[in-house]
């Protein structure tokens, strides 16, 4: 959870990674920096004579290289729900990807907002598509060091894993997903579990994020005390991460899980 150094902009780009990309994306004429998110040290919309290209990239020896490349590998299989990756540029001793621009803003999570209806549909989408071999990471590893029965997370289920308001883009007739590097395989319920926190945190009460929630058939055929487990879980896990770095979002996070834990336990 250590905060990365400021992003840069892309005239701070080593000289031949620049040319690499621009070989890819044709000639940058403009450029909008973008501030969301935290595992690229460059994000920025490049404005090119090809047309407009989100671009996100990190240093190729940095370990957040790891993340990217998983997002690079997963693209395929989530055509449709994604912004397509267009290009891969590792050059300069960086490691860059070009995905297609959406016209879009941030999803809006408050209670009576139309996207819940597009967030639904592409969730329901993302449900349905079998989760690749290319997917490794496992969801029961999030929660292993703080419940003993961690096997309950898991599941053959694709699941995105971070929803939080920067990921998810509303078109004028639909949501996209984007940033895809934490990617997960587990029960298919896990996804809605930990959308429900952040629900609550926009304004919904615990009954109505899980009633919302219950649209969804891996949620409602999850077992209520694997989904208790998981609470429980969740918030230990939370708690700790708030101890060690109580940053505003991350203190939300913990207090919102606490919320449901005990809303839960006290139906």
């Amino acid at each position: 959870m250590t905060p990365r150094p400021p992003r840069i902009g892309w005239a701070e780009l080593p000289r031949e990674t620049r040319a690499a990309v621009e070989a890819c994306a044709g000639s940058v004429t403009e450029v909008d920096r973008v501030e969301m998110g935290e595992r690229s040290d460059i994000a920025s919309v490049l404005d090119t004579e090809a047309g407009k290209v989100f671009a996100k990239g990190v240093p190729a020896a940095d370990r957040q290289a790891a993340w990217l490349e998983n997002e690079a590998r997963i693209n395929p299989y989530v055509a449709g729900l994604a912004p397509p990756l267009r290009w891969r540029v590792e050059a300069g001793g960086w490691l860059v990807l070009g995905f297609e621009y959406i016209e879009g803003r941030h999803v809006v999570y408050s209670p009576g907002s139309g996207d819940m209806a597009k967030l639904a549909a592409v969730l329901k989408a993302l449900q349905e598509i079998p989760c690749p071999d290319v997917v490794y990471r496992r969801a029961e590893w999030r929660w292993k060091d703080f419940t003993d029965r961690a096997e309950t997370m898991a599941g053959e289920a694709m699941i995105h894993a971070d929803l939080n308001p920067g990921n998810v883009l509303i078109t004028e007739d639909r949501a996209y997903l984007v940033d895809w590097a934490g990617t997960c395989r587990g029960a298919g319920w896990v996804e809605l579990a930990m959308l429900i926190p952040r629900l609550i945190g926009h304004g919904h009460g615990p009954a109505e994020a899980e009633e919302w929630a219950a649209q969804f058939t891996p949620w409602r055929d999850a077992a209520a005390e694997d989904v208790d487990l998981f609470v429980a879980a969740e918030s230990i896990r939370w708690d700790k991460v708030a101890a060690d770095w109580p940053y505003p979002r991350i203190l939300l996070a913990a207090n919102t899980s606490r919320q449901w834990k005990e809303w839960r336990r006290g139906r």
